[in-house]
């Protein structure tokens, strides 16, 4: 290998692997072990990680630098134009599927577009487009999911106790069927164990479809052809695809998407509106005599959107992200990587770099209404460019729709769990160990 980038030593490398790689694996790279999360949290581990990589930074960046993960090498970007170049220049030459992405994914996604390459990619992703409406100011089916989502923000709003994040799961779960798969899916929590069983599988990286997989694939293939009008699955027929699209191996990804990731950035979110004071008043004022099923009162309550995003930047819930070079790859500065390079972006020193980011560790939901937070491709909770997640803005509009419900109820308050300082957020919130009444 060429030494062309400066290279952090050996002992640091062992540091970065401890500090930065394990925590990663051992809470589950696709299906979060809860127990794990909860201690790893005590450590801080998050906290730690973040000053390692800022040291490095200092010490190696701002270019691109080798640092040691396992037994191999990997250059990790800091540098926001690094960031940039990478992320536009995917799925080619910087590819999506790293080895231990592809070899867990493989799973319970074989086929998902975020691991695929080429022209699969191009199919996939021309699939994904056209149902999830990409780049639309609002879906086609809008108003039939802000109404289910009012729906699940009700049956939360019934409980006769605090809501703790098994409740808000289940209520997600449930939701992702139903825009997803449509309403006859909506009780069906076997397809939603299954699919979790296959995620823990692929938490053990094995490089191939886990047992489970065919029958997951066949019940989802049941509801493609059975399409319902209000759902995903009835916009199916008119976008494009091909025998190699596998749109059920497609569906796959989105229920995984939508129905573990948002309700843990949710979760996050109705922690930090239960703490800070003045953003919940300004979250409820906005909503306020609001009806969250009405479209345009959804996407009205950008502020709401501004405090899910934010939260997403606080807490990444993929804190390492990573691409492999397809071919060799000369950098701006001439220097070149040779093809099959890990290049790594450590999001949560990104998205909280003090040097950079002002209001790192603050909650700042102004930043993406009337600052430059969206147009700042550190922040990659969604990633950007080519790969961004094509259903970005469903998700934070259901975030929305649900949120604005819950705000306009009352107010908020933490039953259980870690205190926070509003003005020095922690590196990490243990959404396990919350319960917040509403």
């Amino acid at each position: 290998m060429a030494l062309d980038f400066k290279h952090a030593s050996v002992l640091e490398g062992v540091r970065f692997t401890a500090q930065v790689g394990v925590p990663n694996v051992v809470q589950g790279l696709f299906r979060k072990r809860e127990a794990v999360v909860s201690a790893v949290g005590k450590l801080p581990a998050d906290h730690l990680a973040y000053r390692l990589v800022e040291g490095l930074e200092r010490k190696y960046g701002p270019d691109p630098f080798w640092v040691r993960v396992g037994a191999e090498e990997a250059l990790l970007l800091t540098h926001p134009e690094d960031i940039e170049v990478v992320l536009g220049g995917s799925p080619s030459p910087f590819a999506s599927d790293p080895d231990a992405k592809r070899k867990g994914m493989a799973a319970f996604q074989p086929t998902a577009l975020t691991i695929s390459r080429g022209n699969l990619w191009a199919d996939r992703r021309a699939f994904a487009e056209s149902v999830l409406g990409t780049g639309q100011p609002v879906h086609q089916l809008a108003a039939e999911f802000a109404a289910a989502a009012v729906a699940e923000a009700d049956a939360l709003l019934g409980l006769d106790r605090p809501m703790t994040f098994d409740d808000l799961n289940a209520c997600f779960q449930r939701l992702t069927r139903v825009v997803v798969l449509g309403t006859a899916a909506e009780d069906d929590t076997e397809l939603t164990d299954l699919l979790g069983q296959l995620m823990a599988a692929g938490n053990k990286m094995p490089g191939e479809p886990a047992k489970g997989y065919d029958e997951l694939h066949a019940r989802i293939e049941q509801y493609v052809a059975a399409p319902d009008p209000t759902a995903l699955t009835g916009l199916i027929t008119s976008a494009p695809q091909s025998a190699a699209t596998d749109v059920p191996g497609q569906l796959i990804h989105w229920l995984f998407a939508m129905g573990d990731t948002l309700p843990a950035n949710l979760m996050r979110t109705l922690m930090v509106l239960a703490t800070h004071s003045k953003v919940a008043g300004v979250a409820r004022s906005e909503v306020a005599g609001k009806d969250m099923a009405d479209v345009e009162d959804v996407v009205g309550a950008t502020y709401l959107a501004g405090c899910i995003l934010e939260a997403m930047r606080l807490w990444p819930t993929t804190a390492l992200f990573g691409r492999v070079l397809e071919e060799d790859f000369r950098w701006k500065n001439g220097q070149k990587t040779p093809a099959g390079t890990q290049v790594l972006i450590h999001n949560l020193f990104n998205h909280r770099n003090r040097a950079r980011v002002p209001y790192a560790d603050r909650f700042s939901p102004e930043e993406w209404t009337s600052g430059t937070a969206a147009d700042d491709w550190r922040f990659n909770f969604f990633s950007h460019g080519p790969q961004g997640c094509p259903g970005a803005g469903m998700a934070i509009f259901l975030g929305q729709a649900f949120l604005g419900r819950v705000v306009n109820a009352g107010e908020l308050k933490v039953r259980k769990g870690p205190r926070i300082d509003p003005g020095r957020l922690p590196y990490a919130l243990d959404i396990y160990a919350l319960e917040i009444s509403l």
